[in-house]
């Protein structure tokens, strides 16, 4: 085998750098927000303002100076009362810091107060500035019982560790033209066309707090658009006139020529953008809508703002109009902007842009398309939550003083203490529990909406089944809950705009197929720091930008933009903002440009600049020169092959936005097709670059099917591997341990790369693919009974069951926590310890006691035992020992997992199967070269309709390398055809299938990979070679032992008297539509009697043959008589049951009838809707 098919083994500390790369985004993001998000989010919540007229003094509310501190022990005033994340998960409880801020009391323009208040305790995400493990060596994390590989990235609350979902949002900043029905039903006279653009909102150019607001341009029937913003959740509606007149002090013919510049007849075949005549005729409809209203400056529409919007602008109602209309405008359109001149220029380029819509001269922005989507981070959402919650505490503490300045006995307004203790009635606490609850459930408790289409599903638990399954966690996207129930499947859609960014082969193949999707190792999220750690500086970043385009020729829109559009000159939009313009035949030099000093050490231009050049086509997208500094964009490295590749520098990071319009070859060489007009600028650094970790894992995955590959990526998450090493420590509610794991032999580069030998999830099993005996059709496999009893394949399930005497509903007294302790007493079960808990290796049988627990001031006792019908094994017990009183206790039960029939397996290639039989190793077939017996068989059949190649070479390779003992690199998209002799030179490599096929040839086994086996039961020459070999095995976590369920009575349901459902409550076994239509194809109508009758809600009822009723019918209690009966020990004789009809009133015609209780319950439902129901009685014989 060659040398470079053959790997070598991983050094014992692996090197984590390209672990944390795939949770950094996650990090950065919370890490921002607690370095400047929250400041920069108070600093912008407005003051409430509280006028109280006896006094005739205004005060003013506001909020500042937050600091958030790190995870304390609050009970403990120890040397070390620093909180760690393991001491959270045993205990259950949340790993939080403490948020204090600065209330600023100000009364009308004095000198500022401010008064500390505790804001709760606030979630503190793992490895983050403000966790313990931040900077941690493997060494130090392992000696704090973690993991040496340890993310971060999530959360721990009330000891579960949850993962924040980034969430798919429209590209902010960007206008985005659009077609949705649902635009007619705005008003009367609207279409379904619209320029939208999501605005995030900015403070001094450069500071953000990630709140966005959405801003929609609509197209009307008759030639005008109307803006739509957003105020408290509602959205409201104004002439686009008035706004334009409303921004700057201008005049009627400037607007009509800035909206008419794009239009130029005279174009060669009308390429690009171009307007038409009827641009100028929607332009005067445009402004004589504001003629008509008599607005005729700048003042006139904001004053007209001003007083149609004072009603809904809080705050506002002392103010004059024309405040109001400055205040709508700068809070509420365009909040990207803090310049006038740069929103009205903004809103020309919007109206521009619709008008080439309806024209037909641009084409429609695809908002399924990731070249239009950015990404919600978890630091991200805690702000802007934060954020609302924080404003409705000041407006709650607003209200609260108010109303004690209306009641009679008045306090002193002018005192600080006292105002402080009125607006204490507001807990501040509560906001940080918001946030906490909303991170503990993935839902948002908001009015307005925040801007987000959806409010549930935000945030997962994050299980740790295995290792795989943990990581994905992080690099998941998800597109919205509100899509999964759209009947449309454009929005699951793969398109070519994700190449590079999302994985194509990584998402469920279920219900969130398309919808939930996976980035690829390589892409990453632009965040707010640098490469050095430093926060951004985006004005300075911006201004060198500026600077740059300047100098290539750039006519900057200040003070006015120029009157030119396409196709002459084009746009140029950075982050939002219209700066510019540049003739149309130098945009390409300026764009090449732009991607040289992106890559510059020298530069202040960064290297996530995302330069989105669109350029001018027949009907094709607006063009424009798009320039994206924001974080929340995702990037990935390509190789610029116009730039030396000196030092690394010809690595440049780009967008989606701009891919689209780029020209990348792949790393082959090939043109893939490509015209020779346009030639390559940009090369793939590596094909397998468009998968993600999980996809990566899978072996020469370019040899399988592609649903195969799809079921791989979801099997390998519900292995049964190798979840933790720190498995001692933890106390996870269920947790999966596969005791014999292997390392793979054939392996991909990835294995080395993200250390995935750390946490193993198979074993290398010897697999012959053969038809050996009935019980290996279809995809059933047979295993070696020996190799299970060596240890094969086994597993563990550990649950952990916590006692808490002061939370849980327990009590031996009326004082639920007073003297309640684990305790055994003196007659209490002996196999529990004196502490009333159970011995560590105690093996517990259904039904026995577990742990008890008793009370100091009576002498009573309660035992707690084992529920279940499988044996278990006390693994560990963990106690508070801080408290005087154990009241506490973690315990851990451990449920072998020995391979039995019925349990699911599967390959690295989608190939699934479950454990038919356990085969004697006597019995088994033996190989007549080694004598090694296989350790499962498999059908032949499961090859041809699945195609997966992949697994037949993996058998051939993983015996190779067993043989030379190396890995062997199985990295997908290499050379697997042999070339012709004519065009092959010795220098070259040989295929893959020569390769693996020599090194077996030169140990003397088939060049094909078969042998000659014998049978274990006869001993004879098996008639055909069998192709046997090594192949990774996983083992599911889909066991029988977990799912079986038998019942032959038990407890029914209440109302209509039939099995309830649920393994875990004693159910009953289902008996669906499917088998109940097999019941009647077979005609086996006493079966099917018996399964819906006889054993589900048997009941005899009395019917009443002369009506026919089922629910008049009631039983007559005999009358005991006074005298006895009988002589002395004779029993008295019983009274015949006594039947009578309440409608009838007779107990003549009573006859009993056996039927199913619903049949009676439905008469009864039916009788409450005043429908009889009636029966015709017969002889059955």
């Amino acid at each position: 085998m060659s040398e470079k098919r053959q790997k070598s083994v991983c050094p014992a500390w692996g090197n984590y750098k390209e672990l944390q790369e795939l949770v950094r985004h996650h990090i950065e993001s919370f890490d921002y927000m607690a370095a400047r998000g929250l400041e920069v989010m108070m600093e912008n919540i407005k003051p409430v303002k509280i006028y109280d007229p006896a006094t005739d003094t205004t005060l003013s509310l506001s909020l500042s100076n937050p600091k958030l501190q790190l995870p304390q022990k609050e009970r403990f005033r120890t040397k070390h009362n620093a909180l760690y994340p393991f001491e959270c998960r045993q205990a259950k409880i949340s790993y939080t810091g403490k948020l204090i801020a600065d209330v600023c009391f100000q009364y009308d323009k004095k000198a500022v107060i401010r008064e500390s208040f505790n804001f709760g305790q606030l979630p503190i995400m793992l490895k983050s500035s403000l966790c313990h493990l931040r900077g941690a060596d493997p060494k130090k994390l392992v000696s704090l019982k973690e993991e040496s590989a340890e993310l971060g990235g999530y959360f721990v609350l009330n000891g579960l560790e949850r993962v924040a979902r980034p969430l798919i949002l429209q590209k902010a900043n960007y206008p985005m033209s659009t077609v949705r029905d649902s635009f007619r039903d705005r008003r009367e006279g609207f279409t379904d066309k619209a320029v939208v653009i999501r605005c995030l909102r900015e403070f001094q150019s450069s500071l953000t707090d990630q709140s966005s607001l959405t801003v929609k341009l609509y197209y009307l029937r008759n030639g005008s658009a109307r803006l739509g913003f957003w105020i408290q959740g509602r959205e409201y509606l104004v002439p686009v006139g008035i706004v334009l007149k409303a921004f700057i002090e201008t005049y009627d013919q400037e607007i009509y020529q800035q909206l008419t510049s794009c239009n130029s007849d005279g174009h060669e075949k009308g390429k690009g953008a171009v307007g038409s005549q009827l641009v100028g005729e929607r332009a005067k409809i445009i402004l004589e809508e504001v003629r008509d209203l008599s607005l005729f400056t700048q003042d006139d529409c904001l004053r007209h703002i001003g007083e149609h919007f004072k009603p809904v602008m809080e705050g506002f109602e002392n103010e004059e109009p024309l405040n109001v209309g400055h205040a709508v405008l700068k809070n509420y359109i365009f909040v990207h902007l803090t310049n006038y001149d740069d929103k009205f220029n903004l809103l020309i380029f919007m109206l521009q842009k619709l008008f080439s819509l309806i024209d037909q001269t641009s084409s429609l922005d695809n908002p399924d398309a990731l070249q239009n989507q950015e990404v919600l981070l978890p630091g991200h959402i805690i702000t802007i939550y934060m954020k609302e919650k924080l404003e409705d505490w000041l407006r709650k503490a607003k209200k609260l003083v108010q109303d004690e300045l209306a009641k009679p006995n008045r306090f002193n307004f002018l005192s600080v203490p006292d105002v402080k203790k009125i607006i204490d009635r507001n807990p501040s606490s509560q906001i940080s529990s918001a946030v906490e609850n909303m991170l503990k459930t993935g839902r948002l408790a908001t009015q307005t909406g925040l801007d987000l289409h959806q409010r549930a599903g935000l945030t997962v638990q994050a299980e740790r089944l295995n290792y795989l399954r943990f990581l994905s966690f992080f690099r998941a996207v998800h597109r919205g809950a509100t899509f999964a129930g759209l009947r449309t499947t454009s929005v699951r859609k793969l398109l070519p705009e994700s190449w590079g960014f999302l994985c194509p082969v990584h998402t469920p193949d279920g219900e969130p197929c398309g919808l939930l999707n996976h980035m690829t190792y390589c892409c990453r999220v632009t965040s707010f720091f640098d490469p050095q750690g430093g926060v951004k500086d985006f004005f300075e970043i911006r201004k060198s930008i500026l600077g740059v385009l300047s100098g290539l020729g750039m006519a900057p829109s200040f003070p006015r933009l120029a009157a030119s559009g396409p196709p002459q000159a084009l746009s140029v939009l950075l982050d939002g903002r219209v700066v510019g313009s540049i003739r149309s035949s130098e945009v390409e030099k300026v764009v090449s440009k732009l991607r040289r000093l992106k890559v510059s050490a020298a530069s202040m231009i960064p290297n996530d600049l995302e330069v989105g050049y669109v350029p001018l086509s027949m009907g094709g997208a607006y063009p424009g020169l798009f320039l994206f500094t924001s974080p929340s964009r995702f990037v990935r490295p390509v190789r610029n092959i116009t730039i030396p590749p000196e030092d690394g520098r010809d690595i440049e990071l780009i967008g989606p936005f701009e891919q689209v319009f780029m020209e990348i070859r792949c790393p082959d060489g090939g043109n893939g097709g490509r015209n020779d007009a346009f030639p390559a600028t940009h090369e793939e650094i590596h094909p397998t670059a468009m998968l993600s970790v999980v996809a990566n894992l899978t072996p020469w995955s370019d040899h399988n099917q592609s649903p195969r590959n799809m079921y791989q990526c979801q099997m390998a998450k519900q292995t049964m591997g190798y979840s933790l090493q720190a498995l001692r420590f933890r106390a996870d509610q269920k947790l999966y341990h596969l005791q014999t794991p292997q390392t793979p032999i054939v392996r991909t580069s990835t294995y080395a790369k993200y250390c995935i030998d750390e946490y193993p999830t198979g074993t290398n099993a010897i697999v012959a693919v053969l038809a050996y005996t009935g019980y290996d059709m279809e995809d059933a496999m047979i295993l070696n009974k020996s190799s299970v009893e060596r240890g094969m394949c086994h597993g563990t399930i550990y649950q952990v069951l916590l006692r808490c005497l002061t939370t849980e509903t327990v009590d031996l007294t009326e004082d639920r926590t007073a003297g309640q302790m684990f305790m055994r007493s003196s007659k209490g079960p002996k196999s529990l310890d004196v502490d009333g808990l159970p011995y560590v290796g105690q093996i517990l049988q259904p039904d026995e006691p577990y742990c008890s627990f008793g009370n100091t001031i009576e002498p009573k006792t309660r035992v707690f035992k084992r529920k279940g019908s499988e044996t278990v094994v006390v693994d560990y017990v963990a106690v508070d020992t801080k408290k005087k009183k154990l009241q506490k206790a973690n315990i851990r039960f451990r449920h072998p997992r020995n391979p039995i029939i019925g349990d699911k397996f599967s390959s690295r290639h989608g190939q699934k199967g479950v454990c038919s039989q356990l085969w004697p190793d006597i019995d088994m077939p033996f190989s007549g070269a080694t004598g090694m017996r296989p350790d499962l068989i498999i059908n032949p059949h499961a090859f041809p309709s699945r195609m997966t190649i992949g697994m037949l070479l993996e058998s051939l390779a993983a015996k190779g390398g067993a043989l030379n003992g190396k890995f062997v690199d199985a990295t997908p998209f290499a050379s697997s055809v042999k070339k012709d002799d004519a065009g092959c030179t010795k220098s070259e490599p040989e295929s893959l299938v020569d390769d693996l096929g020599e090194a077996l040839k030169s140990h003397g086994f088939n060049y094909h990979g078969v042998e000659v086996l014998y049978s274990g039961v006869y001993g004879t020459e098996l008639t055909c070679e069998i192709f046997i070999g090594p192949v990774y095995y996983q083992r599911l976590r889909h066991m029988v032992s977990d799912k079986f369920q038998v019942r032959s009575t038990g407890v029914v349901d209440q109302v209509t008297r039939q099995p309830i459902k649920g393994r875990k409550r004693g159910g009953g076994i289902r008996f669906g539509e499917m088998e109940r239509d097999a019941m009647i194809a077979h005609g086996a109508a006493y079966l099917l009697h018996d399964r819906l009758h006889t054993c589900s809600d048997y009941h005899i009822a009395d019917v009443c043959s002369i009506c026919g009723s089922v629910l008049t019918t009631t039983f007559i209690q005999p009358h005991k008589k006074m005298v006895r009966v009988g002589g002395f020990g004779q029993v008295p004789p019983q009274n015949p049951k006594k039947v009578l009809c309440q409608a009838c009133k007779t107990s003549k015609g009573m006859e009993t009838v056996a039927m199913p209780y619903v049949f009676k319950y439905l008469a009864s439902e039916l009788a409450s809707m005043n429908i009889k129901m009636t029966l015709n009685l017969s002889d059955g014989a």
